[in-house]
């Protein structure tokens, strides 16, 4: 968004920021199906421009304002967790049609992800991710071996 609004004159990104953020936070998510705003704060955000077009539905809190706001927020929070389990649901599914299986046994040869620390290294890209072969000795557990 703010590569958008930044085209034609990239140096004012620091002036657009809060209009973007702004833009953002009213925006309604794919995942959780409501705003940021409304997420947060239980409702929508009032802008200028939109009072100046509308009139606003919502009327002064009276004494029941914090009883309100939080049945707004506890409302607003049970959305996007429903909205979120399904999410997750979907995602785990299709991760799942995805994924490999390995069987390991021992004595089995393999090779090992041990990405070392990149401290101080001159040329970081071409370092070694992976160190072996090893040789599985035993199983620790379901998920750890001994090399």
């Amino acid at each position: 968004m703010l590569r958008a609004a930044t085209y034609k004159d990239t140096k004012q990104w620091p002036s657009k920021l809060a209009s973007v953020l702004t833009a953002y936070q009213m925006t309604v998510h794919s995942t959780t199906e409501v705003t940021p705003n409304r997420a947060v704060l239980g409702r929508e955000v009032l802008l200028p421009a939109s009072l100046i077009v509308a009139s606003p539905e919502e009327t002064l809190p009276q004494s029941r304002y914090v009883q309100d706001f939080q049945d707004n927020l506890r409302q607003a929070h049970q959305q996007v967790r429903q909205a979120m389990g399904s999410s997750a649901v979907a995602e785990k599914t299709y991760f799942d049609q995805r994924v490999k299986s390995y069987s390991f046994s021992v004595g089995q040869r393999v090779w090992l992800y041990w990405p070392r620390p990149l401290v101080r290294q001159k040329h970081r890209k071409l370092t070694r991710l992976w160190t072996g072969p090893w040789i599985i000795t035993s199983f620790r557990s379901p998920i750890a071996v001994e090399l």
